[in-house]
C-alpha cells in the first residue's frame, strides 16, 4: 500500500520515522480514522475538525483541512481502493526532529466486519479510563495506555474486546468505540463529560434512535445497569454497530430490535452521503 509521509508518497513497507520522533518516544501525537465507502469518505470533514481540536490541545501544528482532504482523496486513487479505513497521524515537532504527518489507507478488514455482524463477547476491564482532569475527554491522542491494558485483558480472557469504566466505576466506553444499551423504550449512553469521546457514529445513532421513537438518556450510569439491559451494542466508524452478545460471561438476549433498526438506518445514511460524493 502507498502511504503519505511528510509530503512524500511512499510504499508503507519501507516508510519510517526518525528515532527522535516525539510520537515514537513519548506518544506525543494525535490521530483520526475515517471510513471510505463506495469511493467516498463519510463525514471526513468532521473527523478532520476533531483532529484539529486534539492537535490544538497538545500544541501540534496541523496541515490545513483542504490539504488533508486532498491527500485523503489521492491516497484512495493511488491505492485503487473504494472501501477502507483512512488514518491520519500527527506527531509533535522537537528541536532534534520535525513532527510527522502520516496518512495511511487500509483495506476494509472483512474478518472484523464479520465478527461485528456476529456480535461480540466482551469483558469489563479492570483498567479504568482516567479522570478527565488527567486526560481531557476529547483528546484523541497516541499512547492511550489504559485502552491498551483493557485490550490485553480481553485477549487474556479470550474475549473480543473490553469495556472501560471511569475511575468512579461508571460505564464509559470501549478502547475504540462508544457503548449504548436499551432497557424498555429507553436507549442509554454515557455522557461526554465522563471522558467519552464524541464519536461521529455516536452522534448519528443518537439522532436515529430518537427518530424511530426511542427516548435517549445520556448520563452517568453504574456498571450494574448493564445487567438489566435488554440489549447492548457498540458504535464505531468502521462497522457502524456491533451487537454485544455476551458481557462478563452473561449471554444476552439475541433479539436486538433497537440495534437492528439503527444499524439499517445508519448504513442507509452512509450510502446516501457517499453516493453524493461524501462530506
Amino acid at each position: 500500500m502507498i502511504a503519505f509521509l511528510n509530503g512524500d508518497w511512499i510504499d508503507e513497507a519501507v516508510a519510517g520515522v526518525s528515532i527522535m520522533d516525539r510520537g515514537f518516544l513519548h506518544g506525543d501525537g494525535v490521530f483520526e480514522t475515517a471510513l471510505l465507502h463506495n469511493g467516498a469518505y463519510f463525514h471526513l470533514g468532521a473527523h478532520i475538525d476533531r483532529l484539529a481540536g486534539s492537535a490544538s490541545q497538545l500544541g501540534i501544528e496541523i496541515p490545513g483541512a483542504d490539504k488533508l482532504t486532498a491527500v485523503a482523496q489521492e491516497i484512495a486513487a493511488r491505492n485503487a481502493l473504494i472501501a477502507g479505513s483512512l488514518r491520519i497521524t500527527l506527531t509533535a515537532s522537537a528541536p532534534t526532529a520535525p513532527g510527522t504527518v502520516l496518512v495511511t489507507l487500509a483495506k476494509r478488514d472483512a474478518a472484523w466486519v464479520d465478527k461485528a455482524a456476529q456480535g461480540w463477547n466482551i469483558i469489563t476491564a479492570s483498567a479504568r479510563r482516567p479522570s478527565t482532569a488527567a486526560i481531557p475527554a476529547q483528546l484523541k491522542a497516541l499512547g492511550r495506555t489504559y485502552a491498551l491494558l483493557a485490550r490485553r485483558e480481553a485477549r487474556l480472557a479470550h474475549a473480543d474486546d473490553a469495556l472501560l469504566l471511569t475511575d468512579r466505576d461508571e460505564v464509559c466506553e470501549g478502547p475504540a468505540w462508544n457503548v449504548f444499551w436499551r432497557t424498555g423504550s429507553v436507549v442509554y449512553t454515557p455522557a461526554l463529560d465522563l471522558g467519552v469521546l464524541a464519536g461521529i457514529t455516536r452522534t448519528i445513532l443518537i439522532d436515529i434512535a430518537r427518530s424511530i421513537g426511542y427516548t435517549v438518556c445520556e448520563g452517568a450510569f453504574p456498571r450494574v445497569d448493564l445487567d438489566r439491559a435488554d440489549e447492548i451494542f457498540a458504535s464505531m466508524t468502521s462497522v457502524g454497530i456491533a451487537r454485544i452478545r455476551m458481557l462478563d460471561g452473561r449471554r444476552l438476549d439475541p433479539d436486538t430490535p433497537a440495534a437492528d433498526a439503527m444499524y439499517q438506518m445508519y448504513w442507509r445514511e452512509v450510502d446516501r452521503i457517499c453516493a453524493a460524493g461524501g462530506e
